[in-house]
């Protein structure tokens, strides 16, 4: 069978949709190679794939504090830089196909260079990408050093987005690449929430594995919001340390780390910050959720409004104070419809296949011949 170079970073939700496609591949019988950073290689290794460093990425850590520009430039960084390319060039050439991430402008290049049919992986909706992505400061940026990003979109051979097409704004609005992109659905799964009728209801929170400003703020109003309410408040701190002591409430519990997928087998609602692989991995389990991005410049904001709009859920601002949080979070878990449309979601989301599609999708690739290389 044949080898797939999948070109990717530790970006936080990123990973899942990575992983799951380069399941799929590998039960079809392909060779798959994750070229990615040196800390990504133990979680790599227990998805059963073949590891290879890229060095040129030692710059990009999102685990802990930045500053906003600091963030902004590292991403443009990330998204242009020469010396990334030249090393996904070398990396990739002995391979029959690569799947890269998209905010890797510059790797797309690199992949073009060696000479083999490219995929893109976007994985969040593509309105973002199109919009807040590419014409933000990070696009503008990677413009200003030579890298235009619809364009590396645009020239890989094909595009996948791993997200609900019909919460995705690109699909009923203007777009220059809707017309030749697959949406092949999320890839987060889950089985419909069970919550346990004899006790409080699950409320389980969820801010990110990456770091924002604000972001203990935030957990402390949630927790006290929650500390109001007859419910169990479960904060996951997806291994972030706060930098200072949450006061919690005797309701609420904090976890290092945690299962999701357990937790919300059980849960009633999640609040989070819209980042889009927590959001649909509740959406999965029909879950409905009260959203505060972290971060105007991400997907966040937008994939809230989606849900809003969807009625699956309620936006809030990541500074809203206890009081408004615990009246978002008592009218949810009382109102049925949004429970009813969470859940509609939820069987929707189920039923999409969405890791075999994207393989499908890569798999197309491999029948042309390899490309002769372009010039680096």
């Amino acid at each position: 069978m044949s080898t797939i170079a999948i070109v990717t970073v530790d970006g936080g939700g990123n990973l899942p949709p990575t992983l799951r496609i380069a399941d799929a591949l590998a039960h079809r019988g392909h060779g798959v190679r994750i070229l990615c950073q040196p800390r990504q290689a133990d979680a790599v290794a227990r998805a059963g794939h073949a590891f290879a460093p890229l060095d040129t990425l030692a710059f990009w850590d999102r685990s802990g504090r930045q500053t906003v520009p600091a963030a902004v430039a590292d991403a443009v960084r990330l998204a242009s830089d020469r010396a990334i390319e030249l090393e996904v060039r070398d990396a990739v050439g002995d391979a029959d196909a690569a799947v890269v991430d998209g905010l890797m402008g510059s790797a797309f290049r690199g992949a073009g260079a060696a000479g083999i049919p490219t995929a893109a992986l976007l994985h969040t909706f593509l309105a973002y990408w199109e919009r807040s992505f590419r014409r933000g400061p990070v696009g503008i940026g990677a413009r200003l050093r030579g890298v235009d990003l619809l364009a590396a979109w645009r020239g890989a051979d094909a595009r996948i987005i791993t997200t609900d097409r019909e919460l995705d704004p690109a699909s009923t609005g203007r777009s220059a690449l809707a017309g030749t992109s697959e949406w092949i659905g999320s890839v987060e799964t889950g089985v419909p929430s069970v919550p346990d009728a004899s006790a409080p209801p699950l409320v389980v929170v969820s801010l990110s594995t990456t770091w924002f400003p604000g972001q203990t703020d935030a957990y402390q109003h949630i927790a006290t919001a929650l500390g109001s309410l007859p419910v169990r408040g479960v904060i996951t701190l997806g291994g972030l340390r706060p930098d200072r002591e949450l006061d919690l409430p005797p309701n609420v519990r904090a976890m290092d780390r945690a299962d999701h997928g357990e937790l919300f087998r059980e849960a009633s609602l999640v609040v989070g910050h819209g980042g889009h692989s927590t959001t649909f991995r509740a959406l999965a389990h029909g879950l409905p959720v009260v959203l505060m991005p972290m971060h105007p410049l991400l997907d966040q904001p937008m994939v809230a409004k989606a849900v809003e709009q969807a009625g699956a859920g309620r936006r809030l601002p990541r500074t809203a104070r206890p009081g408004r949080i615990a009246a978002a979070v008592a009218t949810i878990l009382a109102d049925p419809g949004v429970r009813a449309n969470a859940t509609a979601l939820g069987a929707r989301l189920r039923a999409t296949d969405a890791a075999p599609a994207g393989a499908d999708v890569v798999e197309r690739l491999l029948d042309p011949p390899r490309r002769v290389p372009r010039a680096a």
